[in-house]
C-alpha cells in the first residue's frame, strides 16, 4: 500500500513536519454521542501545520486518523466491522507539497514507476469528478493480484498542495458499494487555506 515516485517523497516529507492532527465536526453535526452509542459519520476537517481540508465520511466506513501516518495519510476509511489491521478496502487520502500545476504528469510518474516494479501491470481510465478541481485518475492493477485505484486532485494555482485519493481492494475488484464511497470521498474533498488552518491567538 504504497504511493511510489517522486509524489511519495513529497508526501512523506511534508507529513514528516506535522505536530498536529485533529477530527473536527462542522457546526452542523449532531450532539456528542452516549459512550454506548456509534459516532454517526458527517463532514471532517482533518488539518496539520501547513495543510488543511474538509471531506464528507462516507457512510457504514471507519474514520480513522491515528493510524493514517503509517500510510503517509492524513486519514483513512475502512468499511465498518474492520480493522486497520485487518480489512478488505482501505482507503487514504494523502497531502503533497506542490512543485507545478502539471498533476496529470506525477500520475504518469507514478504509472512508470508502478510498471517498472510489476512489469505485468495494466492501467484503466477512471471517471473521477470533482466539482471545481483538476481530477486525474487511474485503476492500477496486477492482473488478480492487486487493484488500486488512485485520483490526484489539484485545487489550482492559488493551492501549494495537490491531494491523493488511493483506494485499495487487495485481489479482487472494486464492487458499486465500494466505489461509490471512493467517488464521494473525491468529489466532496475541499482545500482550505493555510492561513484558515492556523488556531487563533
Amino acid at each position: 500500500m504504497t504511493v511510489t515516485g517522486s509524489l511519495k517523497d513529497r508526501m512523506r516529507a511534508s507529513l514528516k513536519q506535522f505536530a498536529l492532527l485533529f477530527l473536527i465536526f462542522s457546526s452542523l453535526a449532531l450532539p456528542a454521542a452516549g459512550k454506548d452509542e456509534e459516532r454517526k459519520n458527517g463532514p471532517l476537517v482533518v488539518y496539520g501545520d501547513d495543510f488543511m481540508f474538509v471531506v464528507l465520511e462516507p457512510e457504514g466506513w471507519t474514520t480513522d486518523i491515528e493510524n493514517a501516518p503509517k500510510l503517509s495519510a492524513g486519514v483513512v476509511f475502512y468499511p465498518a466491522g474492520e480493522t486497520f489491521e485487518k480489512h478488505g478496502v482501505l482507503i487514504a487520502i494523502r497531502v503533497a507539497k506542490k512543485v507545478d500545476e502539471n498533476t496529470g504528469d506525477d500520475l504518469a510518474h507514478d504509472m512508470r514507476e508502478f510498471r517498472k516494479l510489476y512489469p505485468d501491470a495494466e492501467f484503466k481510465d477512471l471517471k473521477m469528478k470533482h466539482p471545481t478541481y483538476a481530477s486525474h485518475a487511474q485503476a492500477f492493477t496486477i492482473p488478480r493480484s492487486r487493484y488500486d485505484y488512485v485520483t490526484f486532485l489539484n485545487p489550482g494555482p492559488g493551492a501549494p498542495l495537490l491531494f491523493s485519493v488511493t483506494m485499495y481492494t487487495g485481489k479482487k475488484e472494486a464492487d458499486k458499494k465500494e466505489l461509490k464511497a471512493y467517488k464521494g470521498l473525491v468529489s466532496s474533498l475541499e482545500f482550505i487555506p493555510q492561513n484558515a488552518a492556523a488556531p487563533k491567538r
